[in-house]
């Protein structure tokens, strides 16, 4: 292993050195009191743990206690549709006391509440049963703002019962509206009557499965809402896992997901998708995305089954299923578009996760450019054979340019990174030796270096990155930047997440043998910086060259994160030598910038993204529902003009399997199938194409 590098799994896994950190935590934890619950202990344990190793501890007072106290509503009821600001007025007593609880373990209001919210549950479930029996058809002119987060709490319970009326009579009219679509691509007809009476017994099983899992959620299930309220505060990352989450953390981080290859994760009261498996059906699919909000999952020979509301282990086990086998899950996307995106369940294939290369060529250039796709930074450390992303990388590299390719198309579109060390060895492909990235914890700031001499690709390249690029993809990208040794072309920005994180067995306390196991607690100890200084927290990477894509307008990534940790700046430590820097950066943008206002595509592109952008903030629908209809008829016209663009081909893109690759490929007809689909994707990808342009412009 290399001088300076991390000898860990993944970068969010290192801090102090692990003896000196148990010392301390066990030595820290002697100060609990001895009389406590389980999750009084817990309370206790994080805060002094926060303060202690957090690398940005938070000051722990009134002005934090009002923060708790109003996010935990919020997170306890995100949808606005259980309490009042009367229910809130009777726990305000307990509005600047959070820090005091946090600190002693106490939960006076955690105790107040739970009682508060199974009284507003027995409440609001007389609502929607007396709702379901009016006639839904007769609905007034009256509009209803979808986004909670832009409706106040109702005042009292009439109000609090009006706002049920109008979320269950707009679920009535998108059903009602989803049923009539499918009629007519069946070119069926039915009964109006029969329609609405099958889709309100469609609501009323829906609501009573909703409100069946709120009332069997146990006080620890919210006791984790609870905890975790107060560590966000922190930052996004640093949260308490409880021993059964921590197990589904790590089935996760390992890949081991079964179904679709989609990681999931509770957000309030919804199911969102964290992320996408590699290599999965989902990847395959490429319609479902990190972010989409999971509303309903339909079997094969089923129908909608609404989610909302349910507890995360069984939205898995509806998704989950025999390879072969078909699931729909109608999901709202980043622009508050719904979508129905059926997937076929499959096992996930492990080469499709790994980096993969081909040779290209378009009419801007006759010279071969290699291309390599990494949709992750994976490893496997504790096996000196085991998997290396930077290894592979290499064997591509070589590969390509023993076939000819002079310069580099680095696909990082969609990495949410990895290994910090896969990311200093893989920098050091691409020069001599030198400063990667530097990581600062409390005390000090450490660079993490390449040291080895060689350069196993000296040529042009650019590196492609979009808003779902984080973590180590951002450190190559930025690190590639700052030295000029590559182009960066993207949208707007990359994630911007610049933190490291690293898991505390809360069972390491000397004592307390009765009441474990406690549980994790994943804390951000560290951050990234690049080598010119700037850190990636917030701000991302920014493309040198911007091209349209549809999101371009939309809030992503972690700026969107409530308390998310501060941009800042620390001091240079560039010490590479770059031998081909690149040198005529300002000619390649303006080129670039000319390239696409001609490209008739990118202007679709853009106007694409426009639409996304104003139906993600067109929250106001109409419920009566012929308004109703019009507007979603509307908004479907609009969408239906994009969907040729990316199943085009692109004239003379030319994309082939290196010669190297073939008797692998060749094996079964599965691989031959997979393969065509990689190439396929490759020849109808704009950004690809602009990309070789910009290789072709690059002066060494």
């Amino acid at each position: 292993m290399k001088e300076n590098k991390m000898n860990s799994k993944k970068a969010w896994t290192l801090i102090i050195p692990s003896l000196i950190f148990i010392l301390l935590f066990n030595a820290n934890c002697k100060t609990v009191s001895d009389s406590l619950g389980r999750e009084q202990l817990i309370l206790q344990i994080l805060y002094k743990q926060s303060q202690q190793f957090h690398y940005s501890p938070v000051k722990v007072d009134d002005e934090f206690s009002k923060k708790v106290f109003l996010d935990f509503l919020d997170n306890m009821d995100s949808g606005k549709r259980f309490l009042t600001k009367k229910d809130i007025n009777s726990l305000e007593q307990y509005k600047t006391s959070q820090d005091e609880f946090f600190k002693e373990g106490r939960l006076d209001f955690f105790n107040k509440f739970s009682l508060l919210f199974m009284e507003s549950l027995s409440k609001t479930e007389s609502f929607y049963k007396e709702i379901l029996n009016t006639d839904l058809f007769q609905a007034k002119d009256e509009t209803i703002i979808v986004d909670a987060e832009k409706r106040d709490w109702a005042s009292d319970d009439k109000e609090l019962k009006e706002q049920w009326r109008k979320n269950i009579q707009y679920d009535f009219n998108n059903r009602y509206y989803d049923a009539l679509d499918v009629l007519e691509k069946d070119k069926k007809t039915r009964p109006k009557d029969s329609i609405a009476t099958e889709i309100i017994n469609d609501i009323r099983e829906s609501y009573d499965t909703y409100f069946d899992n709120l009332k069997k959620s146990k006080d620890a299930e919210r006791f984790e809402v609870y905890a975790n309220t107060f560590l966000h505060i922190y930052d996004p990352h640093t949260e308490y896992f409880s021993p059964k989450d921590k197990e589904n953390f790590n089935i996760n981080m390992a890949g081991k997901l079964e179904g679709i290859g989609a990681r999931l994760q509770t957000d309030k009261e919804f199911t969102k998708v964290s992320s996408i498996v590699p290599g999965g059906p989902a990847w395959k699919q490429k319609e479902l995305e990190a972010n989409d909000i999971i509303i309903a999952v339909k079997q094969e020979e089923g129908e909608f089954v609404d989610i909302k509301g349910m507890n995360i282990d069984d939205v898995v086990k509806k998704v989950r299923g025999k390879k072969g086998t078909k699931v729909t899950l109608k999901v709202k996307k980043a622009s508050n578009e719904v979508k129905e995106i059926m997937i076929v369940r499959d096992e996930v294939i492990l080469d499709e996760g790994i980096a993969r290369s081909a040779l290209l060529k378009s009419d801007s250039t006759s010279d071969k450019i290699g291309y390599i796709r990494l949709p992750k930074f994976y490893a496997e450390l504790e096996s000196p054979n085991g998997v290396s992303c930077a290894r592979d990388v290499t064997k591509e590299l070589k590969k390509l340019q023993s076939e000819g390719a002079k310069s580099l198309v680095l696909d990082l579109r969609n990495n949410g990174g990895g290994s910090l060390q896969e990311v200093v060895e893989m920098a050091g492909l691409f020069f001599k030796n030198g400063t990667v990235v530097q990581v600062k914890d409390k005390e000090r700031v450490t660079s993490y270096n390449d040291t080895d001499e060689g350069i196993v690709f000296d040529g042009p390249i650019v590196v492609m990155i979009n808003n779902n690029s984080a973590s180590a993809s951002e450190i190559l990208a930025a690190c590639l930047q700052d030295y000029k040794r590559a182009v960066i072309v993207g949208g707007n920005r990359s994630f911007g997440k610049g933190s490291v994180q690293r898991f505390v067995n809360l069972d390491r306390i000397n004592g307390y043998d009765n009441l474990k196991p406690l549980g994790e607690l994943k804390i951000t100890i560290q951050k990234y910086y690049r080598v010119s200084g700037g850190s990636v927290q917030l701000k991302g990477v920014e493309p040198d060259v911007k091209i349209p894509d549809i999101y371009q307008y939309l809030d992503n990534g972690e700026k969107e994160y409530d308390y998310p940790l501060k941009y800042d700046v620390i001091s240079s430590n560039a010490t590479a030598k770059i031998e081909k820097p690149i040198v005529n950066l300002d000619e390649i943008v303006e080129k670039s910038k000319e390239r696409v206002k001609s490209m008739n595509e990118f202007n679709i592109i853009d106007q694409q993204a426009q639409l996304y952008k104003t139906m993600k903030d067109d929250v106001l629908f109409p419920l009566d529902y012929q308004k109703f209809k019009t507007k979603l008829d509307n908004r479907k016209a609009e969408s239906k003009k994009y969907e040729e663009l990316s199943k085009n081909q692109i004239a003379n893109m030319i994309a082939l399997n290196l010669e190297a690759d073939m008797p692998y490929i060749n094996l079964d007809s599965s691989r031959v199938g997979r393969n065509e689909d990689f190439l396929k994707n490759i020849r109808k990808d704009l950004h690809i194409l602009e990309s070789l342009n910009v290789l072709k412009d690059i002066k060494n």
